[in-house]
């Protein structure tokens, strides 16, 4: 009898459990929430507006869906009603934002996809080293990051790979449409969940433990540069935003929530974005084949990769696509660095450049046959801009080189120019940005690199201040001692060489 009694009151336990746990299932899957009314015509109008705004589709057969994240944006902002939220969505802003962080799944962990960070491991990084070497230079872009956990593992595996000397420049960006996601990668201090594929041995040599969570190790979290970006919107490529001349973009499960069309657009300006050869890792569940048609298919024990060919131009026309009800587009945040230190700082004088056109990207050879017509000098836009700064009008310095920067945004000379205004002003994390963009421009345009280590100096990074003089000598040392350095008033690379070793002497002391 008590042994009945027992085993009933411990079958009454379970159910107990069982019923607690589907109640908990129910409540992680969003059903219990009593959804506002959608009608036809609000669920047309929402169901146009994230389509158009932001490339979310949501047909017929996701309409609950839509309905119960539409539901808790509107009870988070304090809405009594759908059409209240649309009215709030359609004019951006908070609402906006809400509703985003509501509808957007952030599902993610730590080298998810074994196969794919295997193929990272044995092809990609290989392939992109072997190529990349003479610059040792590497972009990455994690596009729709989540909570950070990929870009973060696409770093620690650049830590395993990559030689410690001579060091890398490794820039890895990574953009979410999420805000609240962006914030939370940012902390990067994750749960246990997050480590469910992660070694152990690599949990404790990146991470340092903070109560129940961990949190990454401050060295790899100054590679990761988080960004908001829409990946619907025409917003990339784009220089002013990193978007450019990438060695891979890593964009996995992102796209199957958007439409056809839209995936054609994202796809077709990855492509654009891409240098030659780089390569594109999407999710398994991506689309057919056809949307990736103009890229090199490469299949790896259990996934696709796709890889922009060897040939292909190094600047693609994107077409325009379907008009987007879009906000502004976004652009890379500056960097947040702490107080400089109280220590007087240095700043270089504006250097001259050594002919009064701006420095092209790259060059040709004029015709030296007399009878052939030339086509007239560029102007050059750069000149404005080197006038007011030399003036110490730097205000109207910045606006000229801006200015000159809207209408031919690939100049590394006009992005240095303006990280040394930017200097002179004491906006330094806004000067750091500037001086990076030249150097993602043109890798060997050494004074960006010597730009960055003196705002690192400034701020108090002396690690980060050497790589960046060890890059630039690493740069000279490859260049004819007597070889005039772009960007200087006729300074030798054997000059220049000099005077960053007498740099990085001092920081070494």
């Amino acid at each position: 009898m008590r042994q009945s009694t027992i085993y009933n009151l411990q079958s009454t336990i379970y159910n107990l459990q069982s019923t607690i746990y589907n109640l908990q299932s129910t409540i992680y899957n969003r059903k219990w929430y009593y959804a506002m009314d959608l009608n036809d015509d609000l669920y047309r109008r929402f169901r146009d507006l994230l389509l158009e705004r932001a490339g979310l589709h949501y047909p017929e057969r996701r309409r609950s869906d839509l309905a119960h994240g539409l539901t808790q944006a509107a009870n988070t902002c304090g809405l009594e009603n759908l059409e209240n939220l649309y009215r709030g969505m359609a004019d951006g802003g908070t609402i906006w934002d809400m509703a985003i962080i509501q509808l957007t799944i952030g599902e993610t962990y730590f080298f998810r996809n074994g196969a794919q960070f295997a193929a990272l491991r044995q092809q990609i990084i290989p392939d992109l080293m072997e190529r990349r070497g003479p610059v040792r230079s590497l972009r990455l872009w994690s596009a729709g990051c989540a909570t950070g956990e990929e870009p973060y593992s696409l770093a620690m595996l650049l830590a395993d790979l990559l030689p410690a000397q001579p060091e890398w420049q490794v820039s890895i960006l990574a953009t979410d449409i999420n805000p609240h996601f962006l914030q939370r990668a940012r902390e990067a201090l994750y749960g246990n969940w997050s480590f469910r594929e992660t070694p152990e041995a690599l949990r404790a040599r990146f991470f340092t433990p903070e109560g129940t969570r961990w949190r990454l190790n401050a060295d790899l979290r100054r590679q990761i540069i988080f960004a908001r970006l829409n990946l619907a919107e025409a917003c990339y490529p784009a220089v002013t935003n990193g978007t450019v001349a990438l060695d891979l973009i890593v964009c996995r499960n992102v796209t199957i929530y958007f439409d056809e069309a839209t995936t054609r657009q994202v796809v077709q300006r990855f492509y654009a974005a891409l240098a030659p050869g780089g390569w594109l890792i999407v999710g398994h569940a991506e689309p057919h084949a056809d949307i990736y048609r103009a890229f090199e298919t490469h299949n790896v024990p259990g996934s696709v990769l796709y890889r922009k060919p060897l040939n292909a131009p190094a600047f693609v026309t994107v077409s325009p696509g379907k008009p987007a009800v879009a906000l502004p587009a976004p652009s890379l945040p500056p960097i947040q660095l702490p107080a400089p230190n109280l220590a007087p700082r240095h700043v270089p004088a504006v250097v001259q450049p050594t002919t009064t056109q701006a420095a092209p990207i790259t060059t040709q050879a004029a015709p030296t046959e007399t009878n052939v017509s030339r086509p007239a000098a560029r102007p050059d836009l750069l000149a404005p801009g080197r006038e007011a700064a030399n003036r110490g009008d730097w205000r109207s310095a910045r606006a000229s080189v801006e200015a000159a920067l809207s209408v031919d945004p690939l100049q590394a000379a006009g992005h240095y120019l303006l990280g040394q205004i930017l200097e002179h002003l004491g906006e330094l994390d806004a000067a750091l940005s500037a001086y990076r963009r030249s150097v993602y421009l043109e890798p060997t345009w050494v004074l960006g690199s010597i730009g960055m280590a003196n705002v690192w100096r400034q701020t108090g990074h002396l690690a980060e201040a050497r790589r960046g003089l060890r890059s630039a000598l690493y740069q000279l040392d490859r260049m004819p001692p007597d070889k005039a350095i772009a960007g200087t008033d006729d300074t030798t690379a054997a000059e220049l060489s000099a005077y960053v070793r007498a740099q990085l002497e001092l920081l070494n002391r």
